[in-house]
C-alpha cells in the first residue's frame, strides 16, 4: 500500500513538471513567432504612414512639370512671365522749320486772308484765314492787326475772347477773328483805310513768325488806333459774331 502511494505521488509529480514544461515552451514559440498581444495587435492596425522619400525622390520633388522658362516650385507652378511692353512708340511726327505737323503755325505762307466790314456790329471787320496747305496748321493766339496806311503798333487784343484750346486747321478748314476799329466818339481823330494787315503768332507766343498775310476791304472804314481792338482766333464764327 505504501508502495503504491509512492508510485502514484512520484507519477503526480512528472505530470505537473511535464506540463510546466510545455507551458514554458509554448510562451516561447508564440513569442517568437510575433504572436504576443503587442505584436498581434500592431499586426492587426491598418498602416497609415507613406514610405519615407529617398534622396533622390526628394530632389525631384523640386522640380515642375511645366516646359516653359520659368523656375519651377515645389507645388509644380510656372512662375516665368513674358517680359511686358511699353506700348511706347518712339517715331517722331515730321514737319518743316522746326516744328512737327500738329505744331506748325499758320502764317501767310498757307493760309489767305479776307477781311469783310460787316454791317453789325457797327464798325467791326471779320477777319477769316483758310488753310490752303497740305497739312494742319495752328491759328496761335490772336492776330496781330495794323492797317495798311497807318504806322501804328497792332491793335489791342480782348483778353476775354481766349478760346479753351489752339484753333487747328485742318487743310480747307477755317479760324475767324473779328476787329473793333472805333467805339463811342470821344473827340479822338479818326482816319480811313481800305486794307487789313495781319501778322501771326508762333507756338511759343514771343512775337510774329512766317510772312504776313494782306487783305484788301470792299469798303474803307474809320479807324481810331485807341480805340480798336480784336479778338483771339476762333474756329466757331458764332462765338464772336456779336462781341
Amino acid at each position: 500500500m505504501r508502495t503504491n502511494f509512492r508510485i502514484a505521488a512520484a507519477a503526480t509529480t512528472t505530470l505537473i513538471a511535464a506540463l510546466a514544461l510545455t507551458a514554458c515552451g509554448g510562451g516561447s514559440d508564440d513569442a517568437a513567432a510575433g504572436g504576443g498581444p503587442n505584436a498581434s495587435s500592431s499586426a492587426s492596425a491598418p498602416a497609415t504612414g507613406a514610405p519615407a522619400p529617398t534622396a533622390g525622390d526628394a530632389a525631384g520633388a523640386g522640380k515642375g512639370s511645366d516646359s516653359g522658362t520659368g523656375t519651377g516650385t515645389g507645388s509644380g507652378k510656372h512662375t516665368g512671365a513674358p517680359a511686358k511692353s511699353t506700348g511706347k512708340s518712339t517715331k517722331k511726327p515730321s514737319g518743316g522749320g522746326g516744328d512737327s505737323d500738329s505744331d506748325a503755325p499758320c502764317t501767310g505762307a498757307n493760309v489767305k486772308l479776307t477781311a469783310t466790314a460787316v454791317n453789325r456790329p457797327l464798325n467791326h471787320i471779320l477777319l477769316t484765314v483758310t488753310n490752303t496747305g497740305k497739312t494742319m496748321c495752328n491759328a496761335y493766339y490772336a492776330p496781330a492787326v495794323s492797317f495798311s496806311n497807318a504806322q501804328q503798333s497792332p491793335v489791342a487784343v480782348d483778353k476775354n475772347t481766349k478760346p479753351q484750346a489752339v484753333v487747328s486747321l485742318a487743310p480747307g478748314a477755317s479760324a475767324y477773328a473779328m476787329v473793333r476799329t472805333l467805339g463811342e466818339d470821344d473827340g479822338s481823330e479818326s482816319y480811313n483805310t481800305g486794307q487789313v494787315v495781319v501778322y501771326f503768332e508762333g507756338k511759343a507766343g514771343t512775337g510774329s513768325t512766317g510772312p504776313s498775310a494782306h487783305a484788301a476791304l470792299s469798303k474803307s472804314v474809320a479807324v481810331v488806333d485807341s480805340q480798336a481792338m480784336v479778338t483771339y482766333w476762333q474756329s466757331d464764327l458764332s462765338s464772336i459774331e456779336a462781341w
